[in-house]
């Protein structure tokens, strides 16, 4: 064989384990860390229609405001309704001066008559109810979410 079909078959090889591996990776982190899902396949999952009266008298229900109780911006209040990112950045809705919060933490949104928390991929996790969520997860009146040193309630 001619050395310049050597060297393709080496790279050829090369090539298909990167892959082989990469495919792997891939697989174990969605074991453990679970697929992403946008809010707004999470909206088109429910199907029903946001202006019918179940879902006029379900948003009456929501809360329209998240308290932080406990951690360094203690006392804030802000409006539940439109996306709300919480984070570090100075372009997120919330803004969390705390070292163990990520510039884009999470995002709360409302779909489909219910409030919605997301994980952005942060590094120290969002918790609902002292629980580490990995997935969209629904929150109501009373539930506790904990971003880095902060604590937060939805309420009405």
């Amino acid at each position: 064989m001619s050395e310049l079909v050597v060297v393709g078959l080496k790279l050829g090889f090369l090539a298909a384990l990167w892959l082989a591996i990469l495919f792997t990776a891939g697989a174990i982190r969605t074991d453990i860390f679970g697929r992403k899902i946008s809010t707004s396949e999470l909206a088109a999952a429910g199907g029903a229609d946001p202006y019918s009266r179940k879902a006029i008298k379900a948003a009456k229900k929501l809360p329209n405001k998240l308290k932080i109780p406990h951690g360094p911006q203690a006392g804030t209040t802000v409006g539940l309704g439109s996306p709300i990112i919480i984070g570090r950045s100075e372009d997120c809705q919330l803004v969390l001066n705390d070292d163990y919060v990520s510039t884009h933490h999470a995002r709360i949104s409302r779909a489909e008559g219910y409030d919605v928390i997301e994980d952005l991929g942060s590094t120290n996790g969002t918790f609902v109810n002292n629980q580490r969520i990995t997935v969209p997860t629904q929150i109501g009146l009373g539930d506790s979410i904990r971003i880095g040193q902060s604590t937060m309630v939805l309420e009405k």
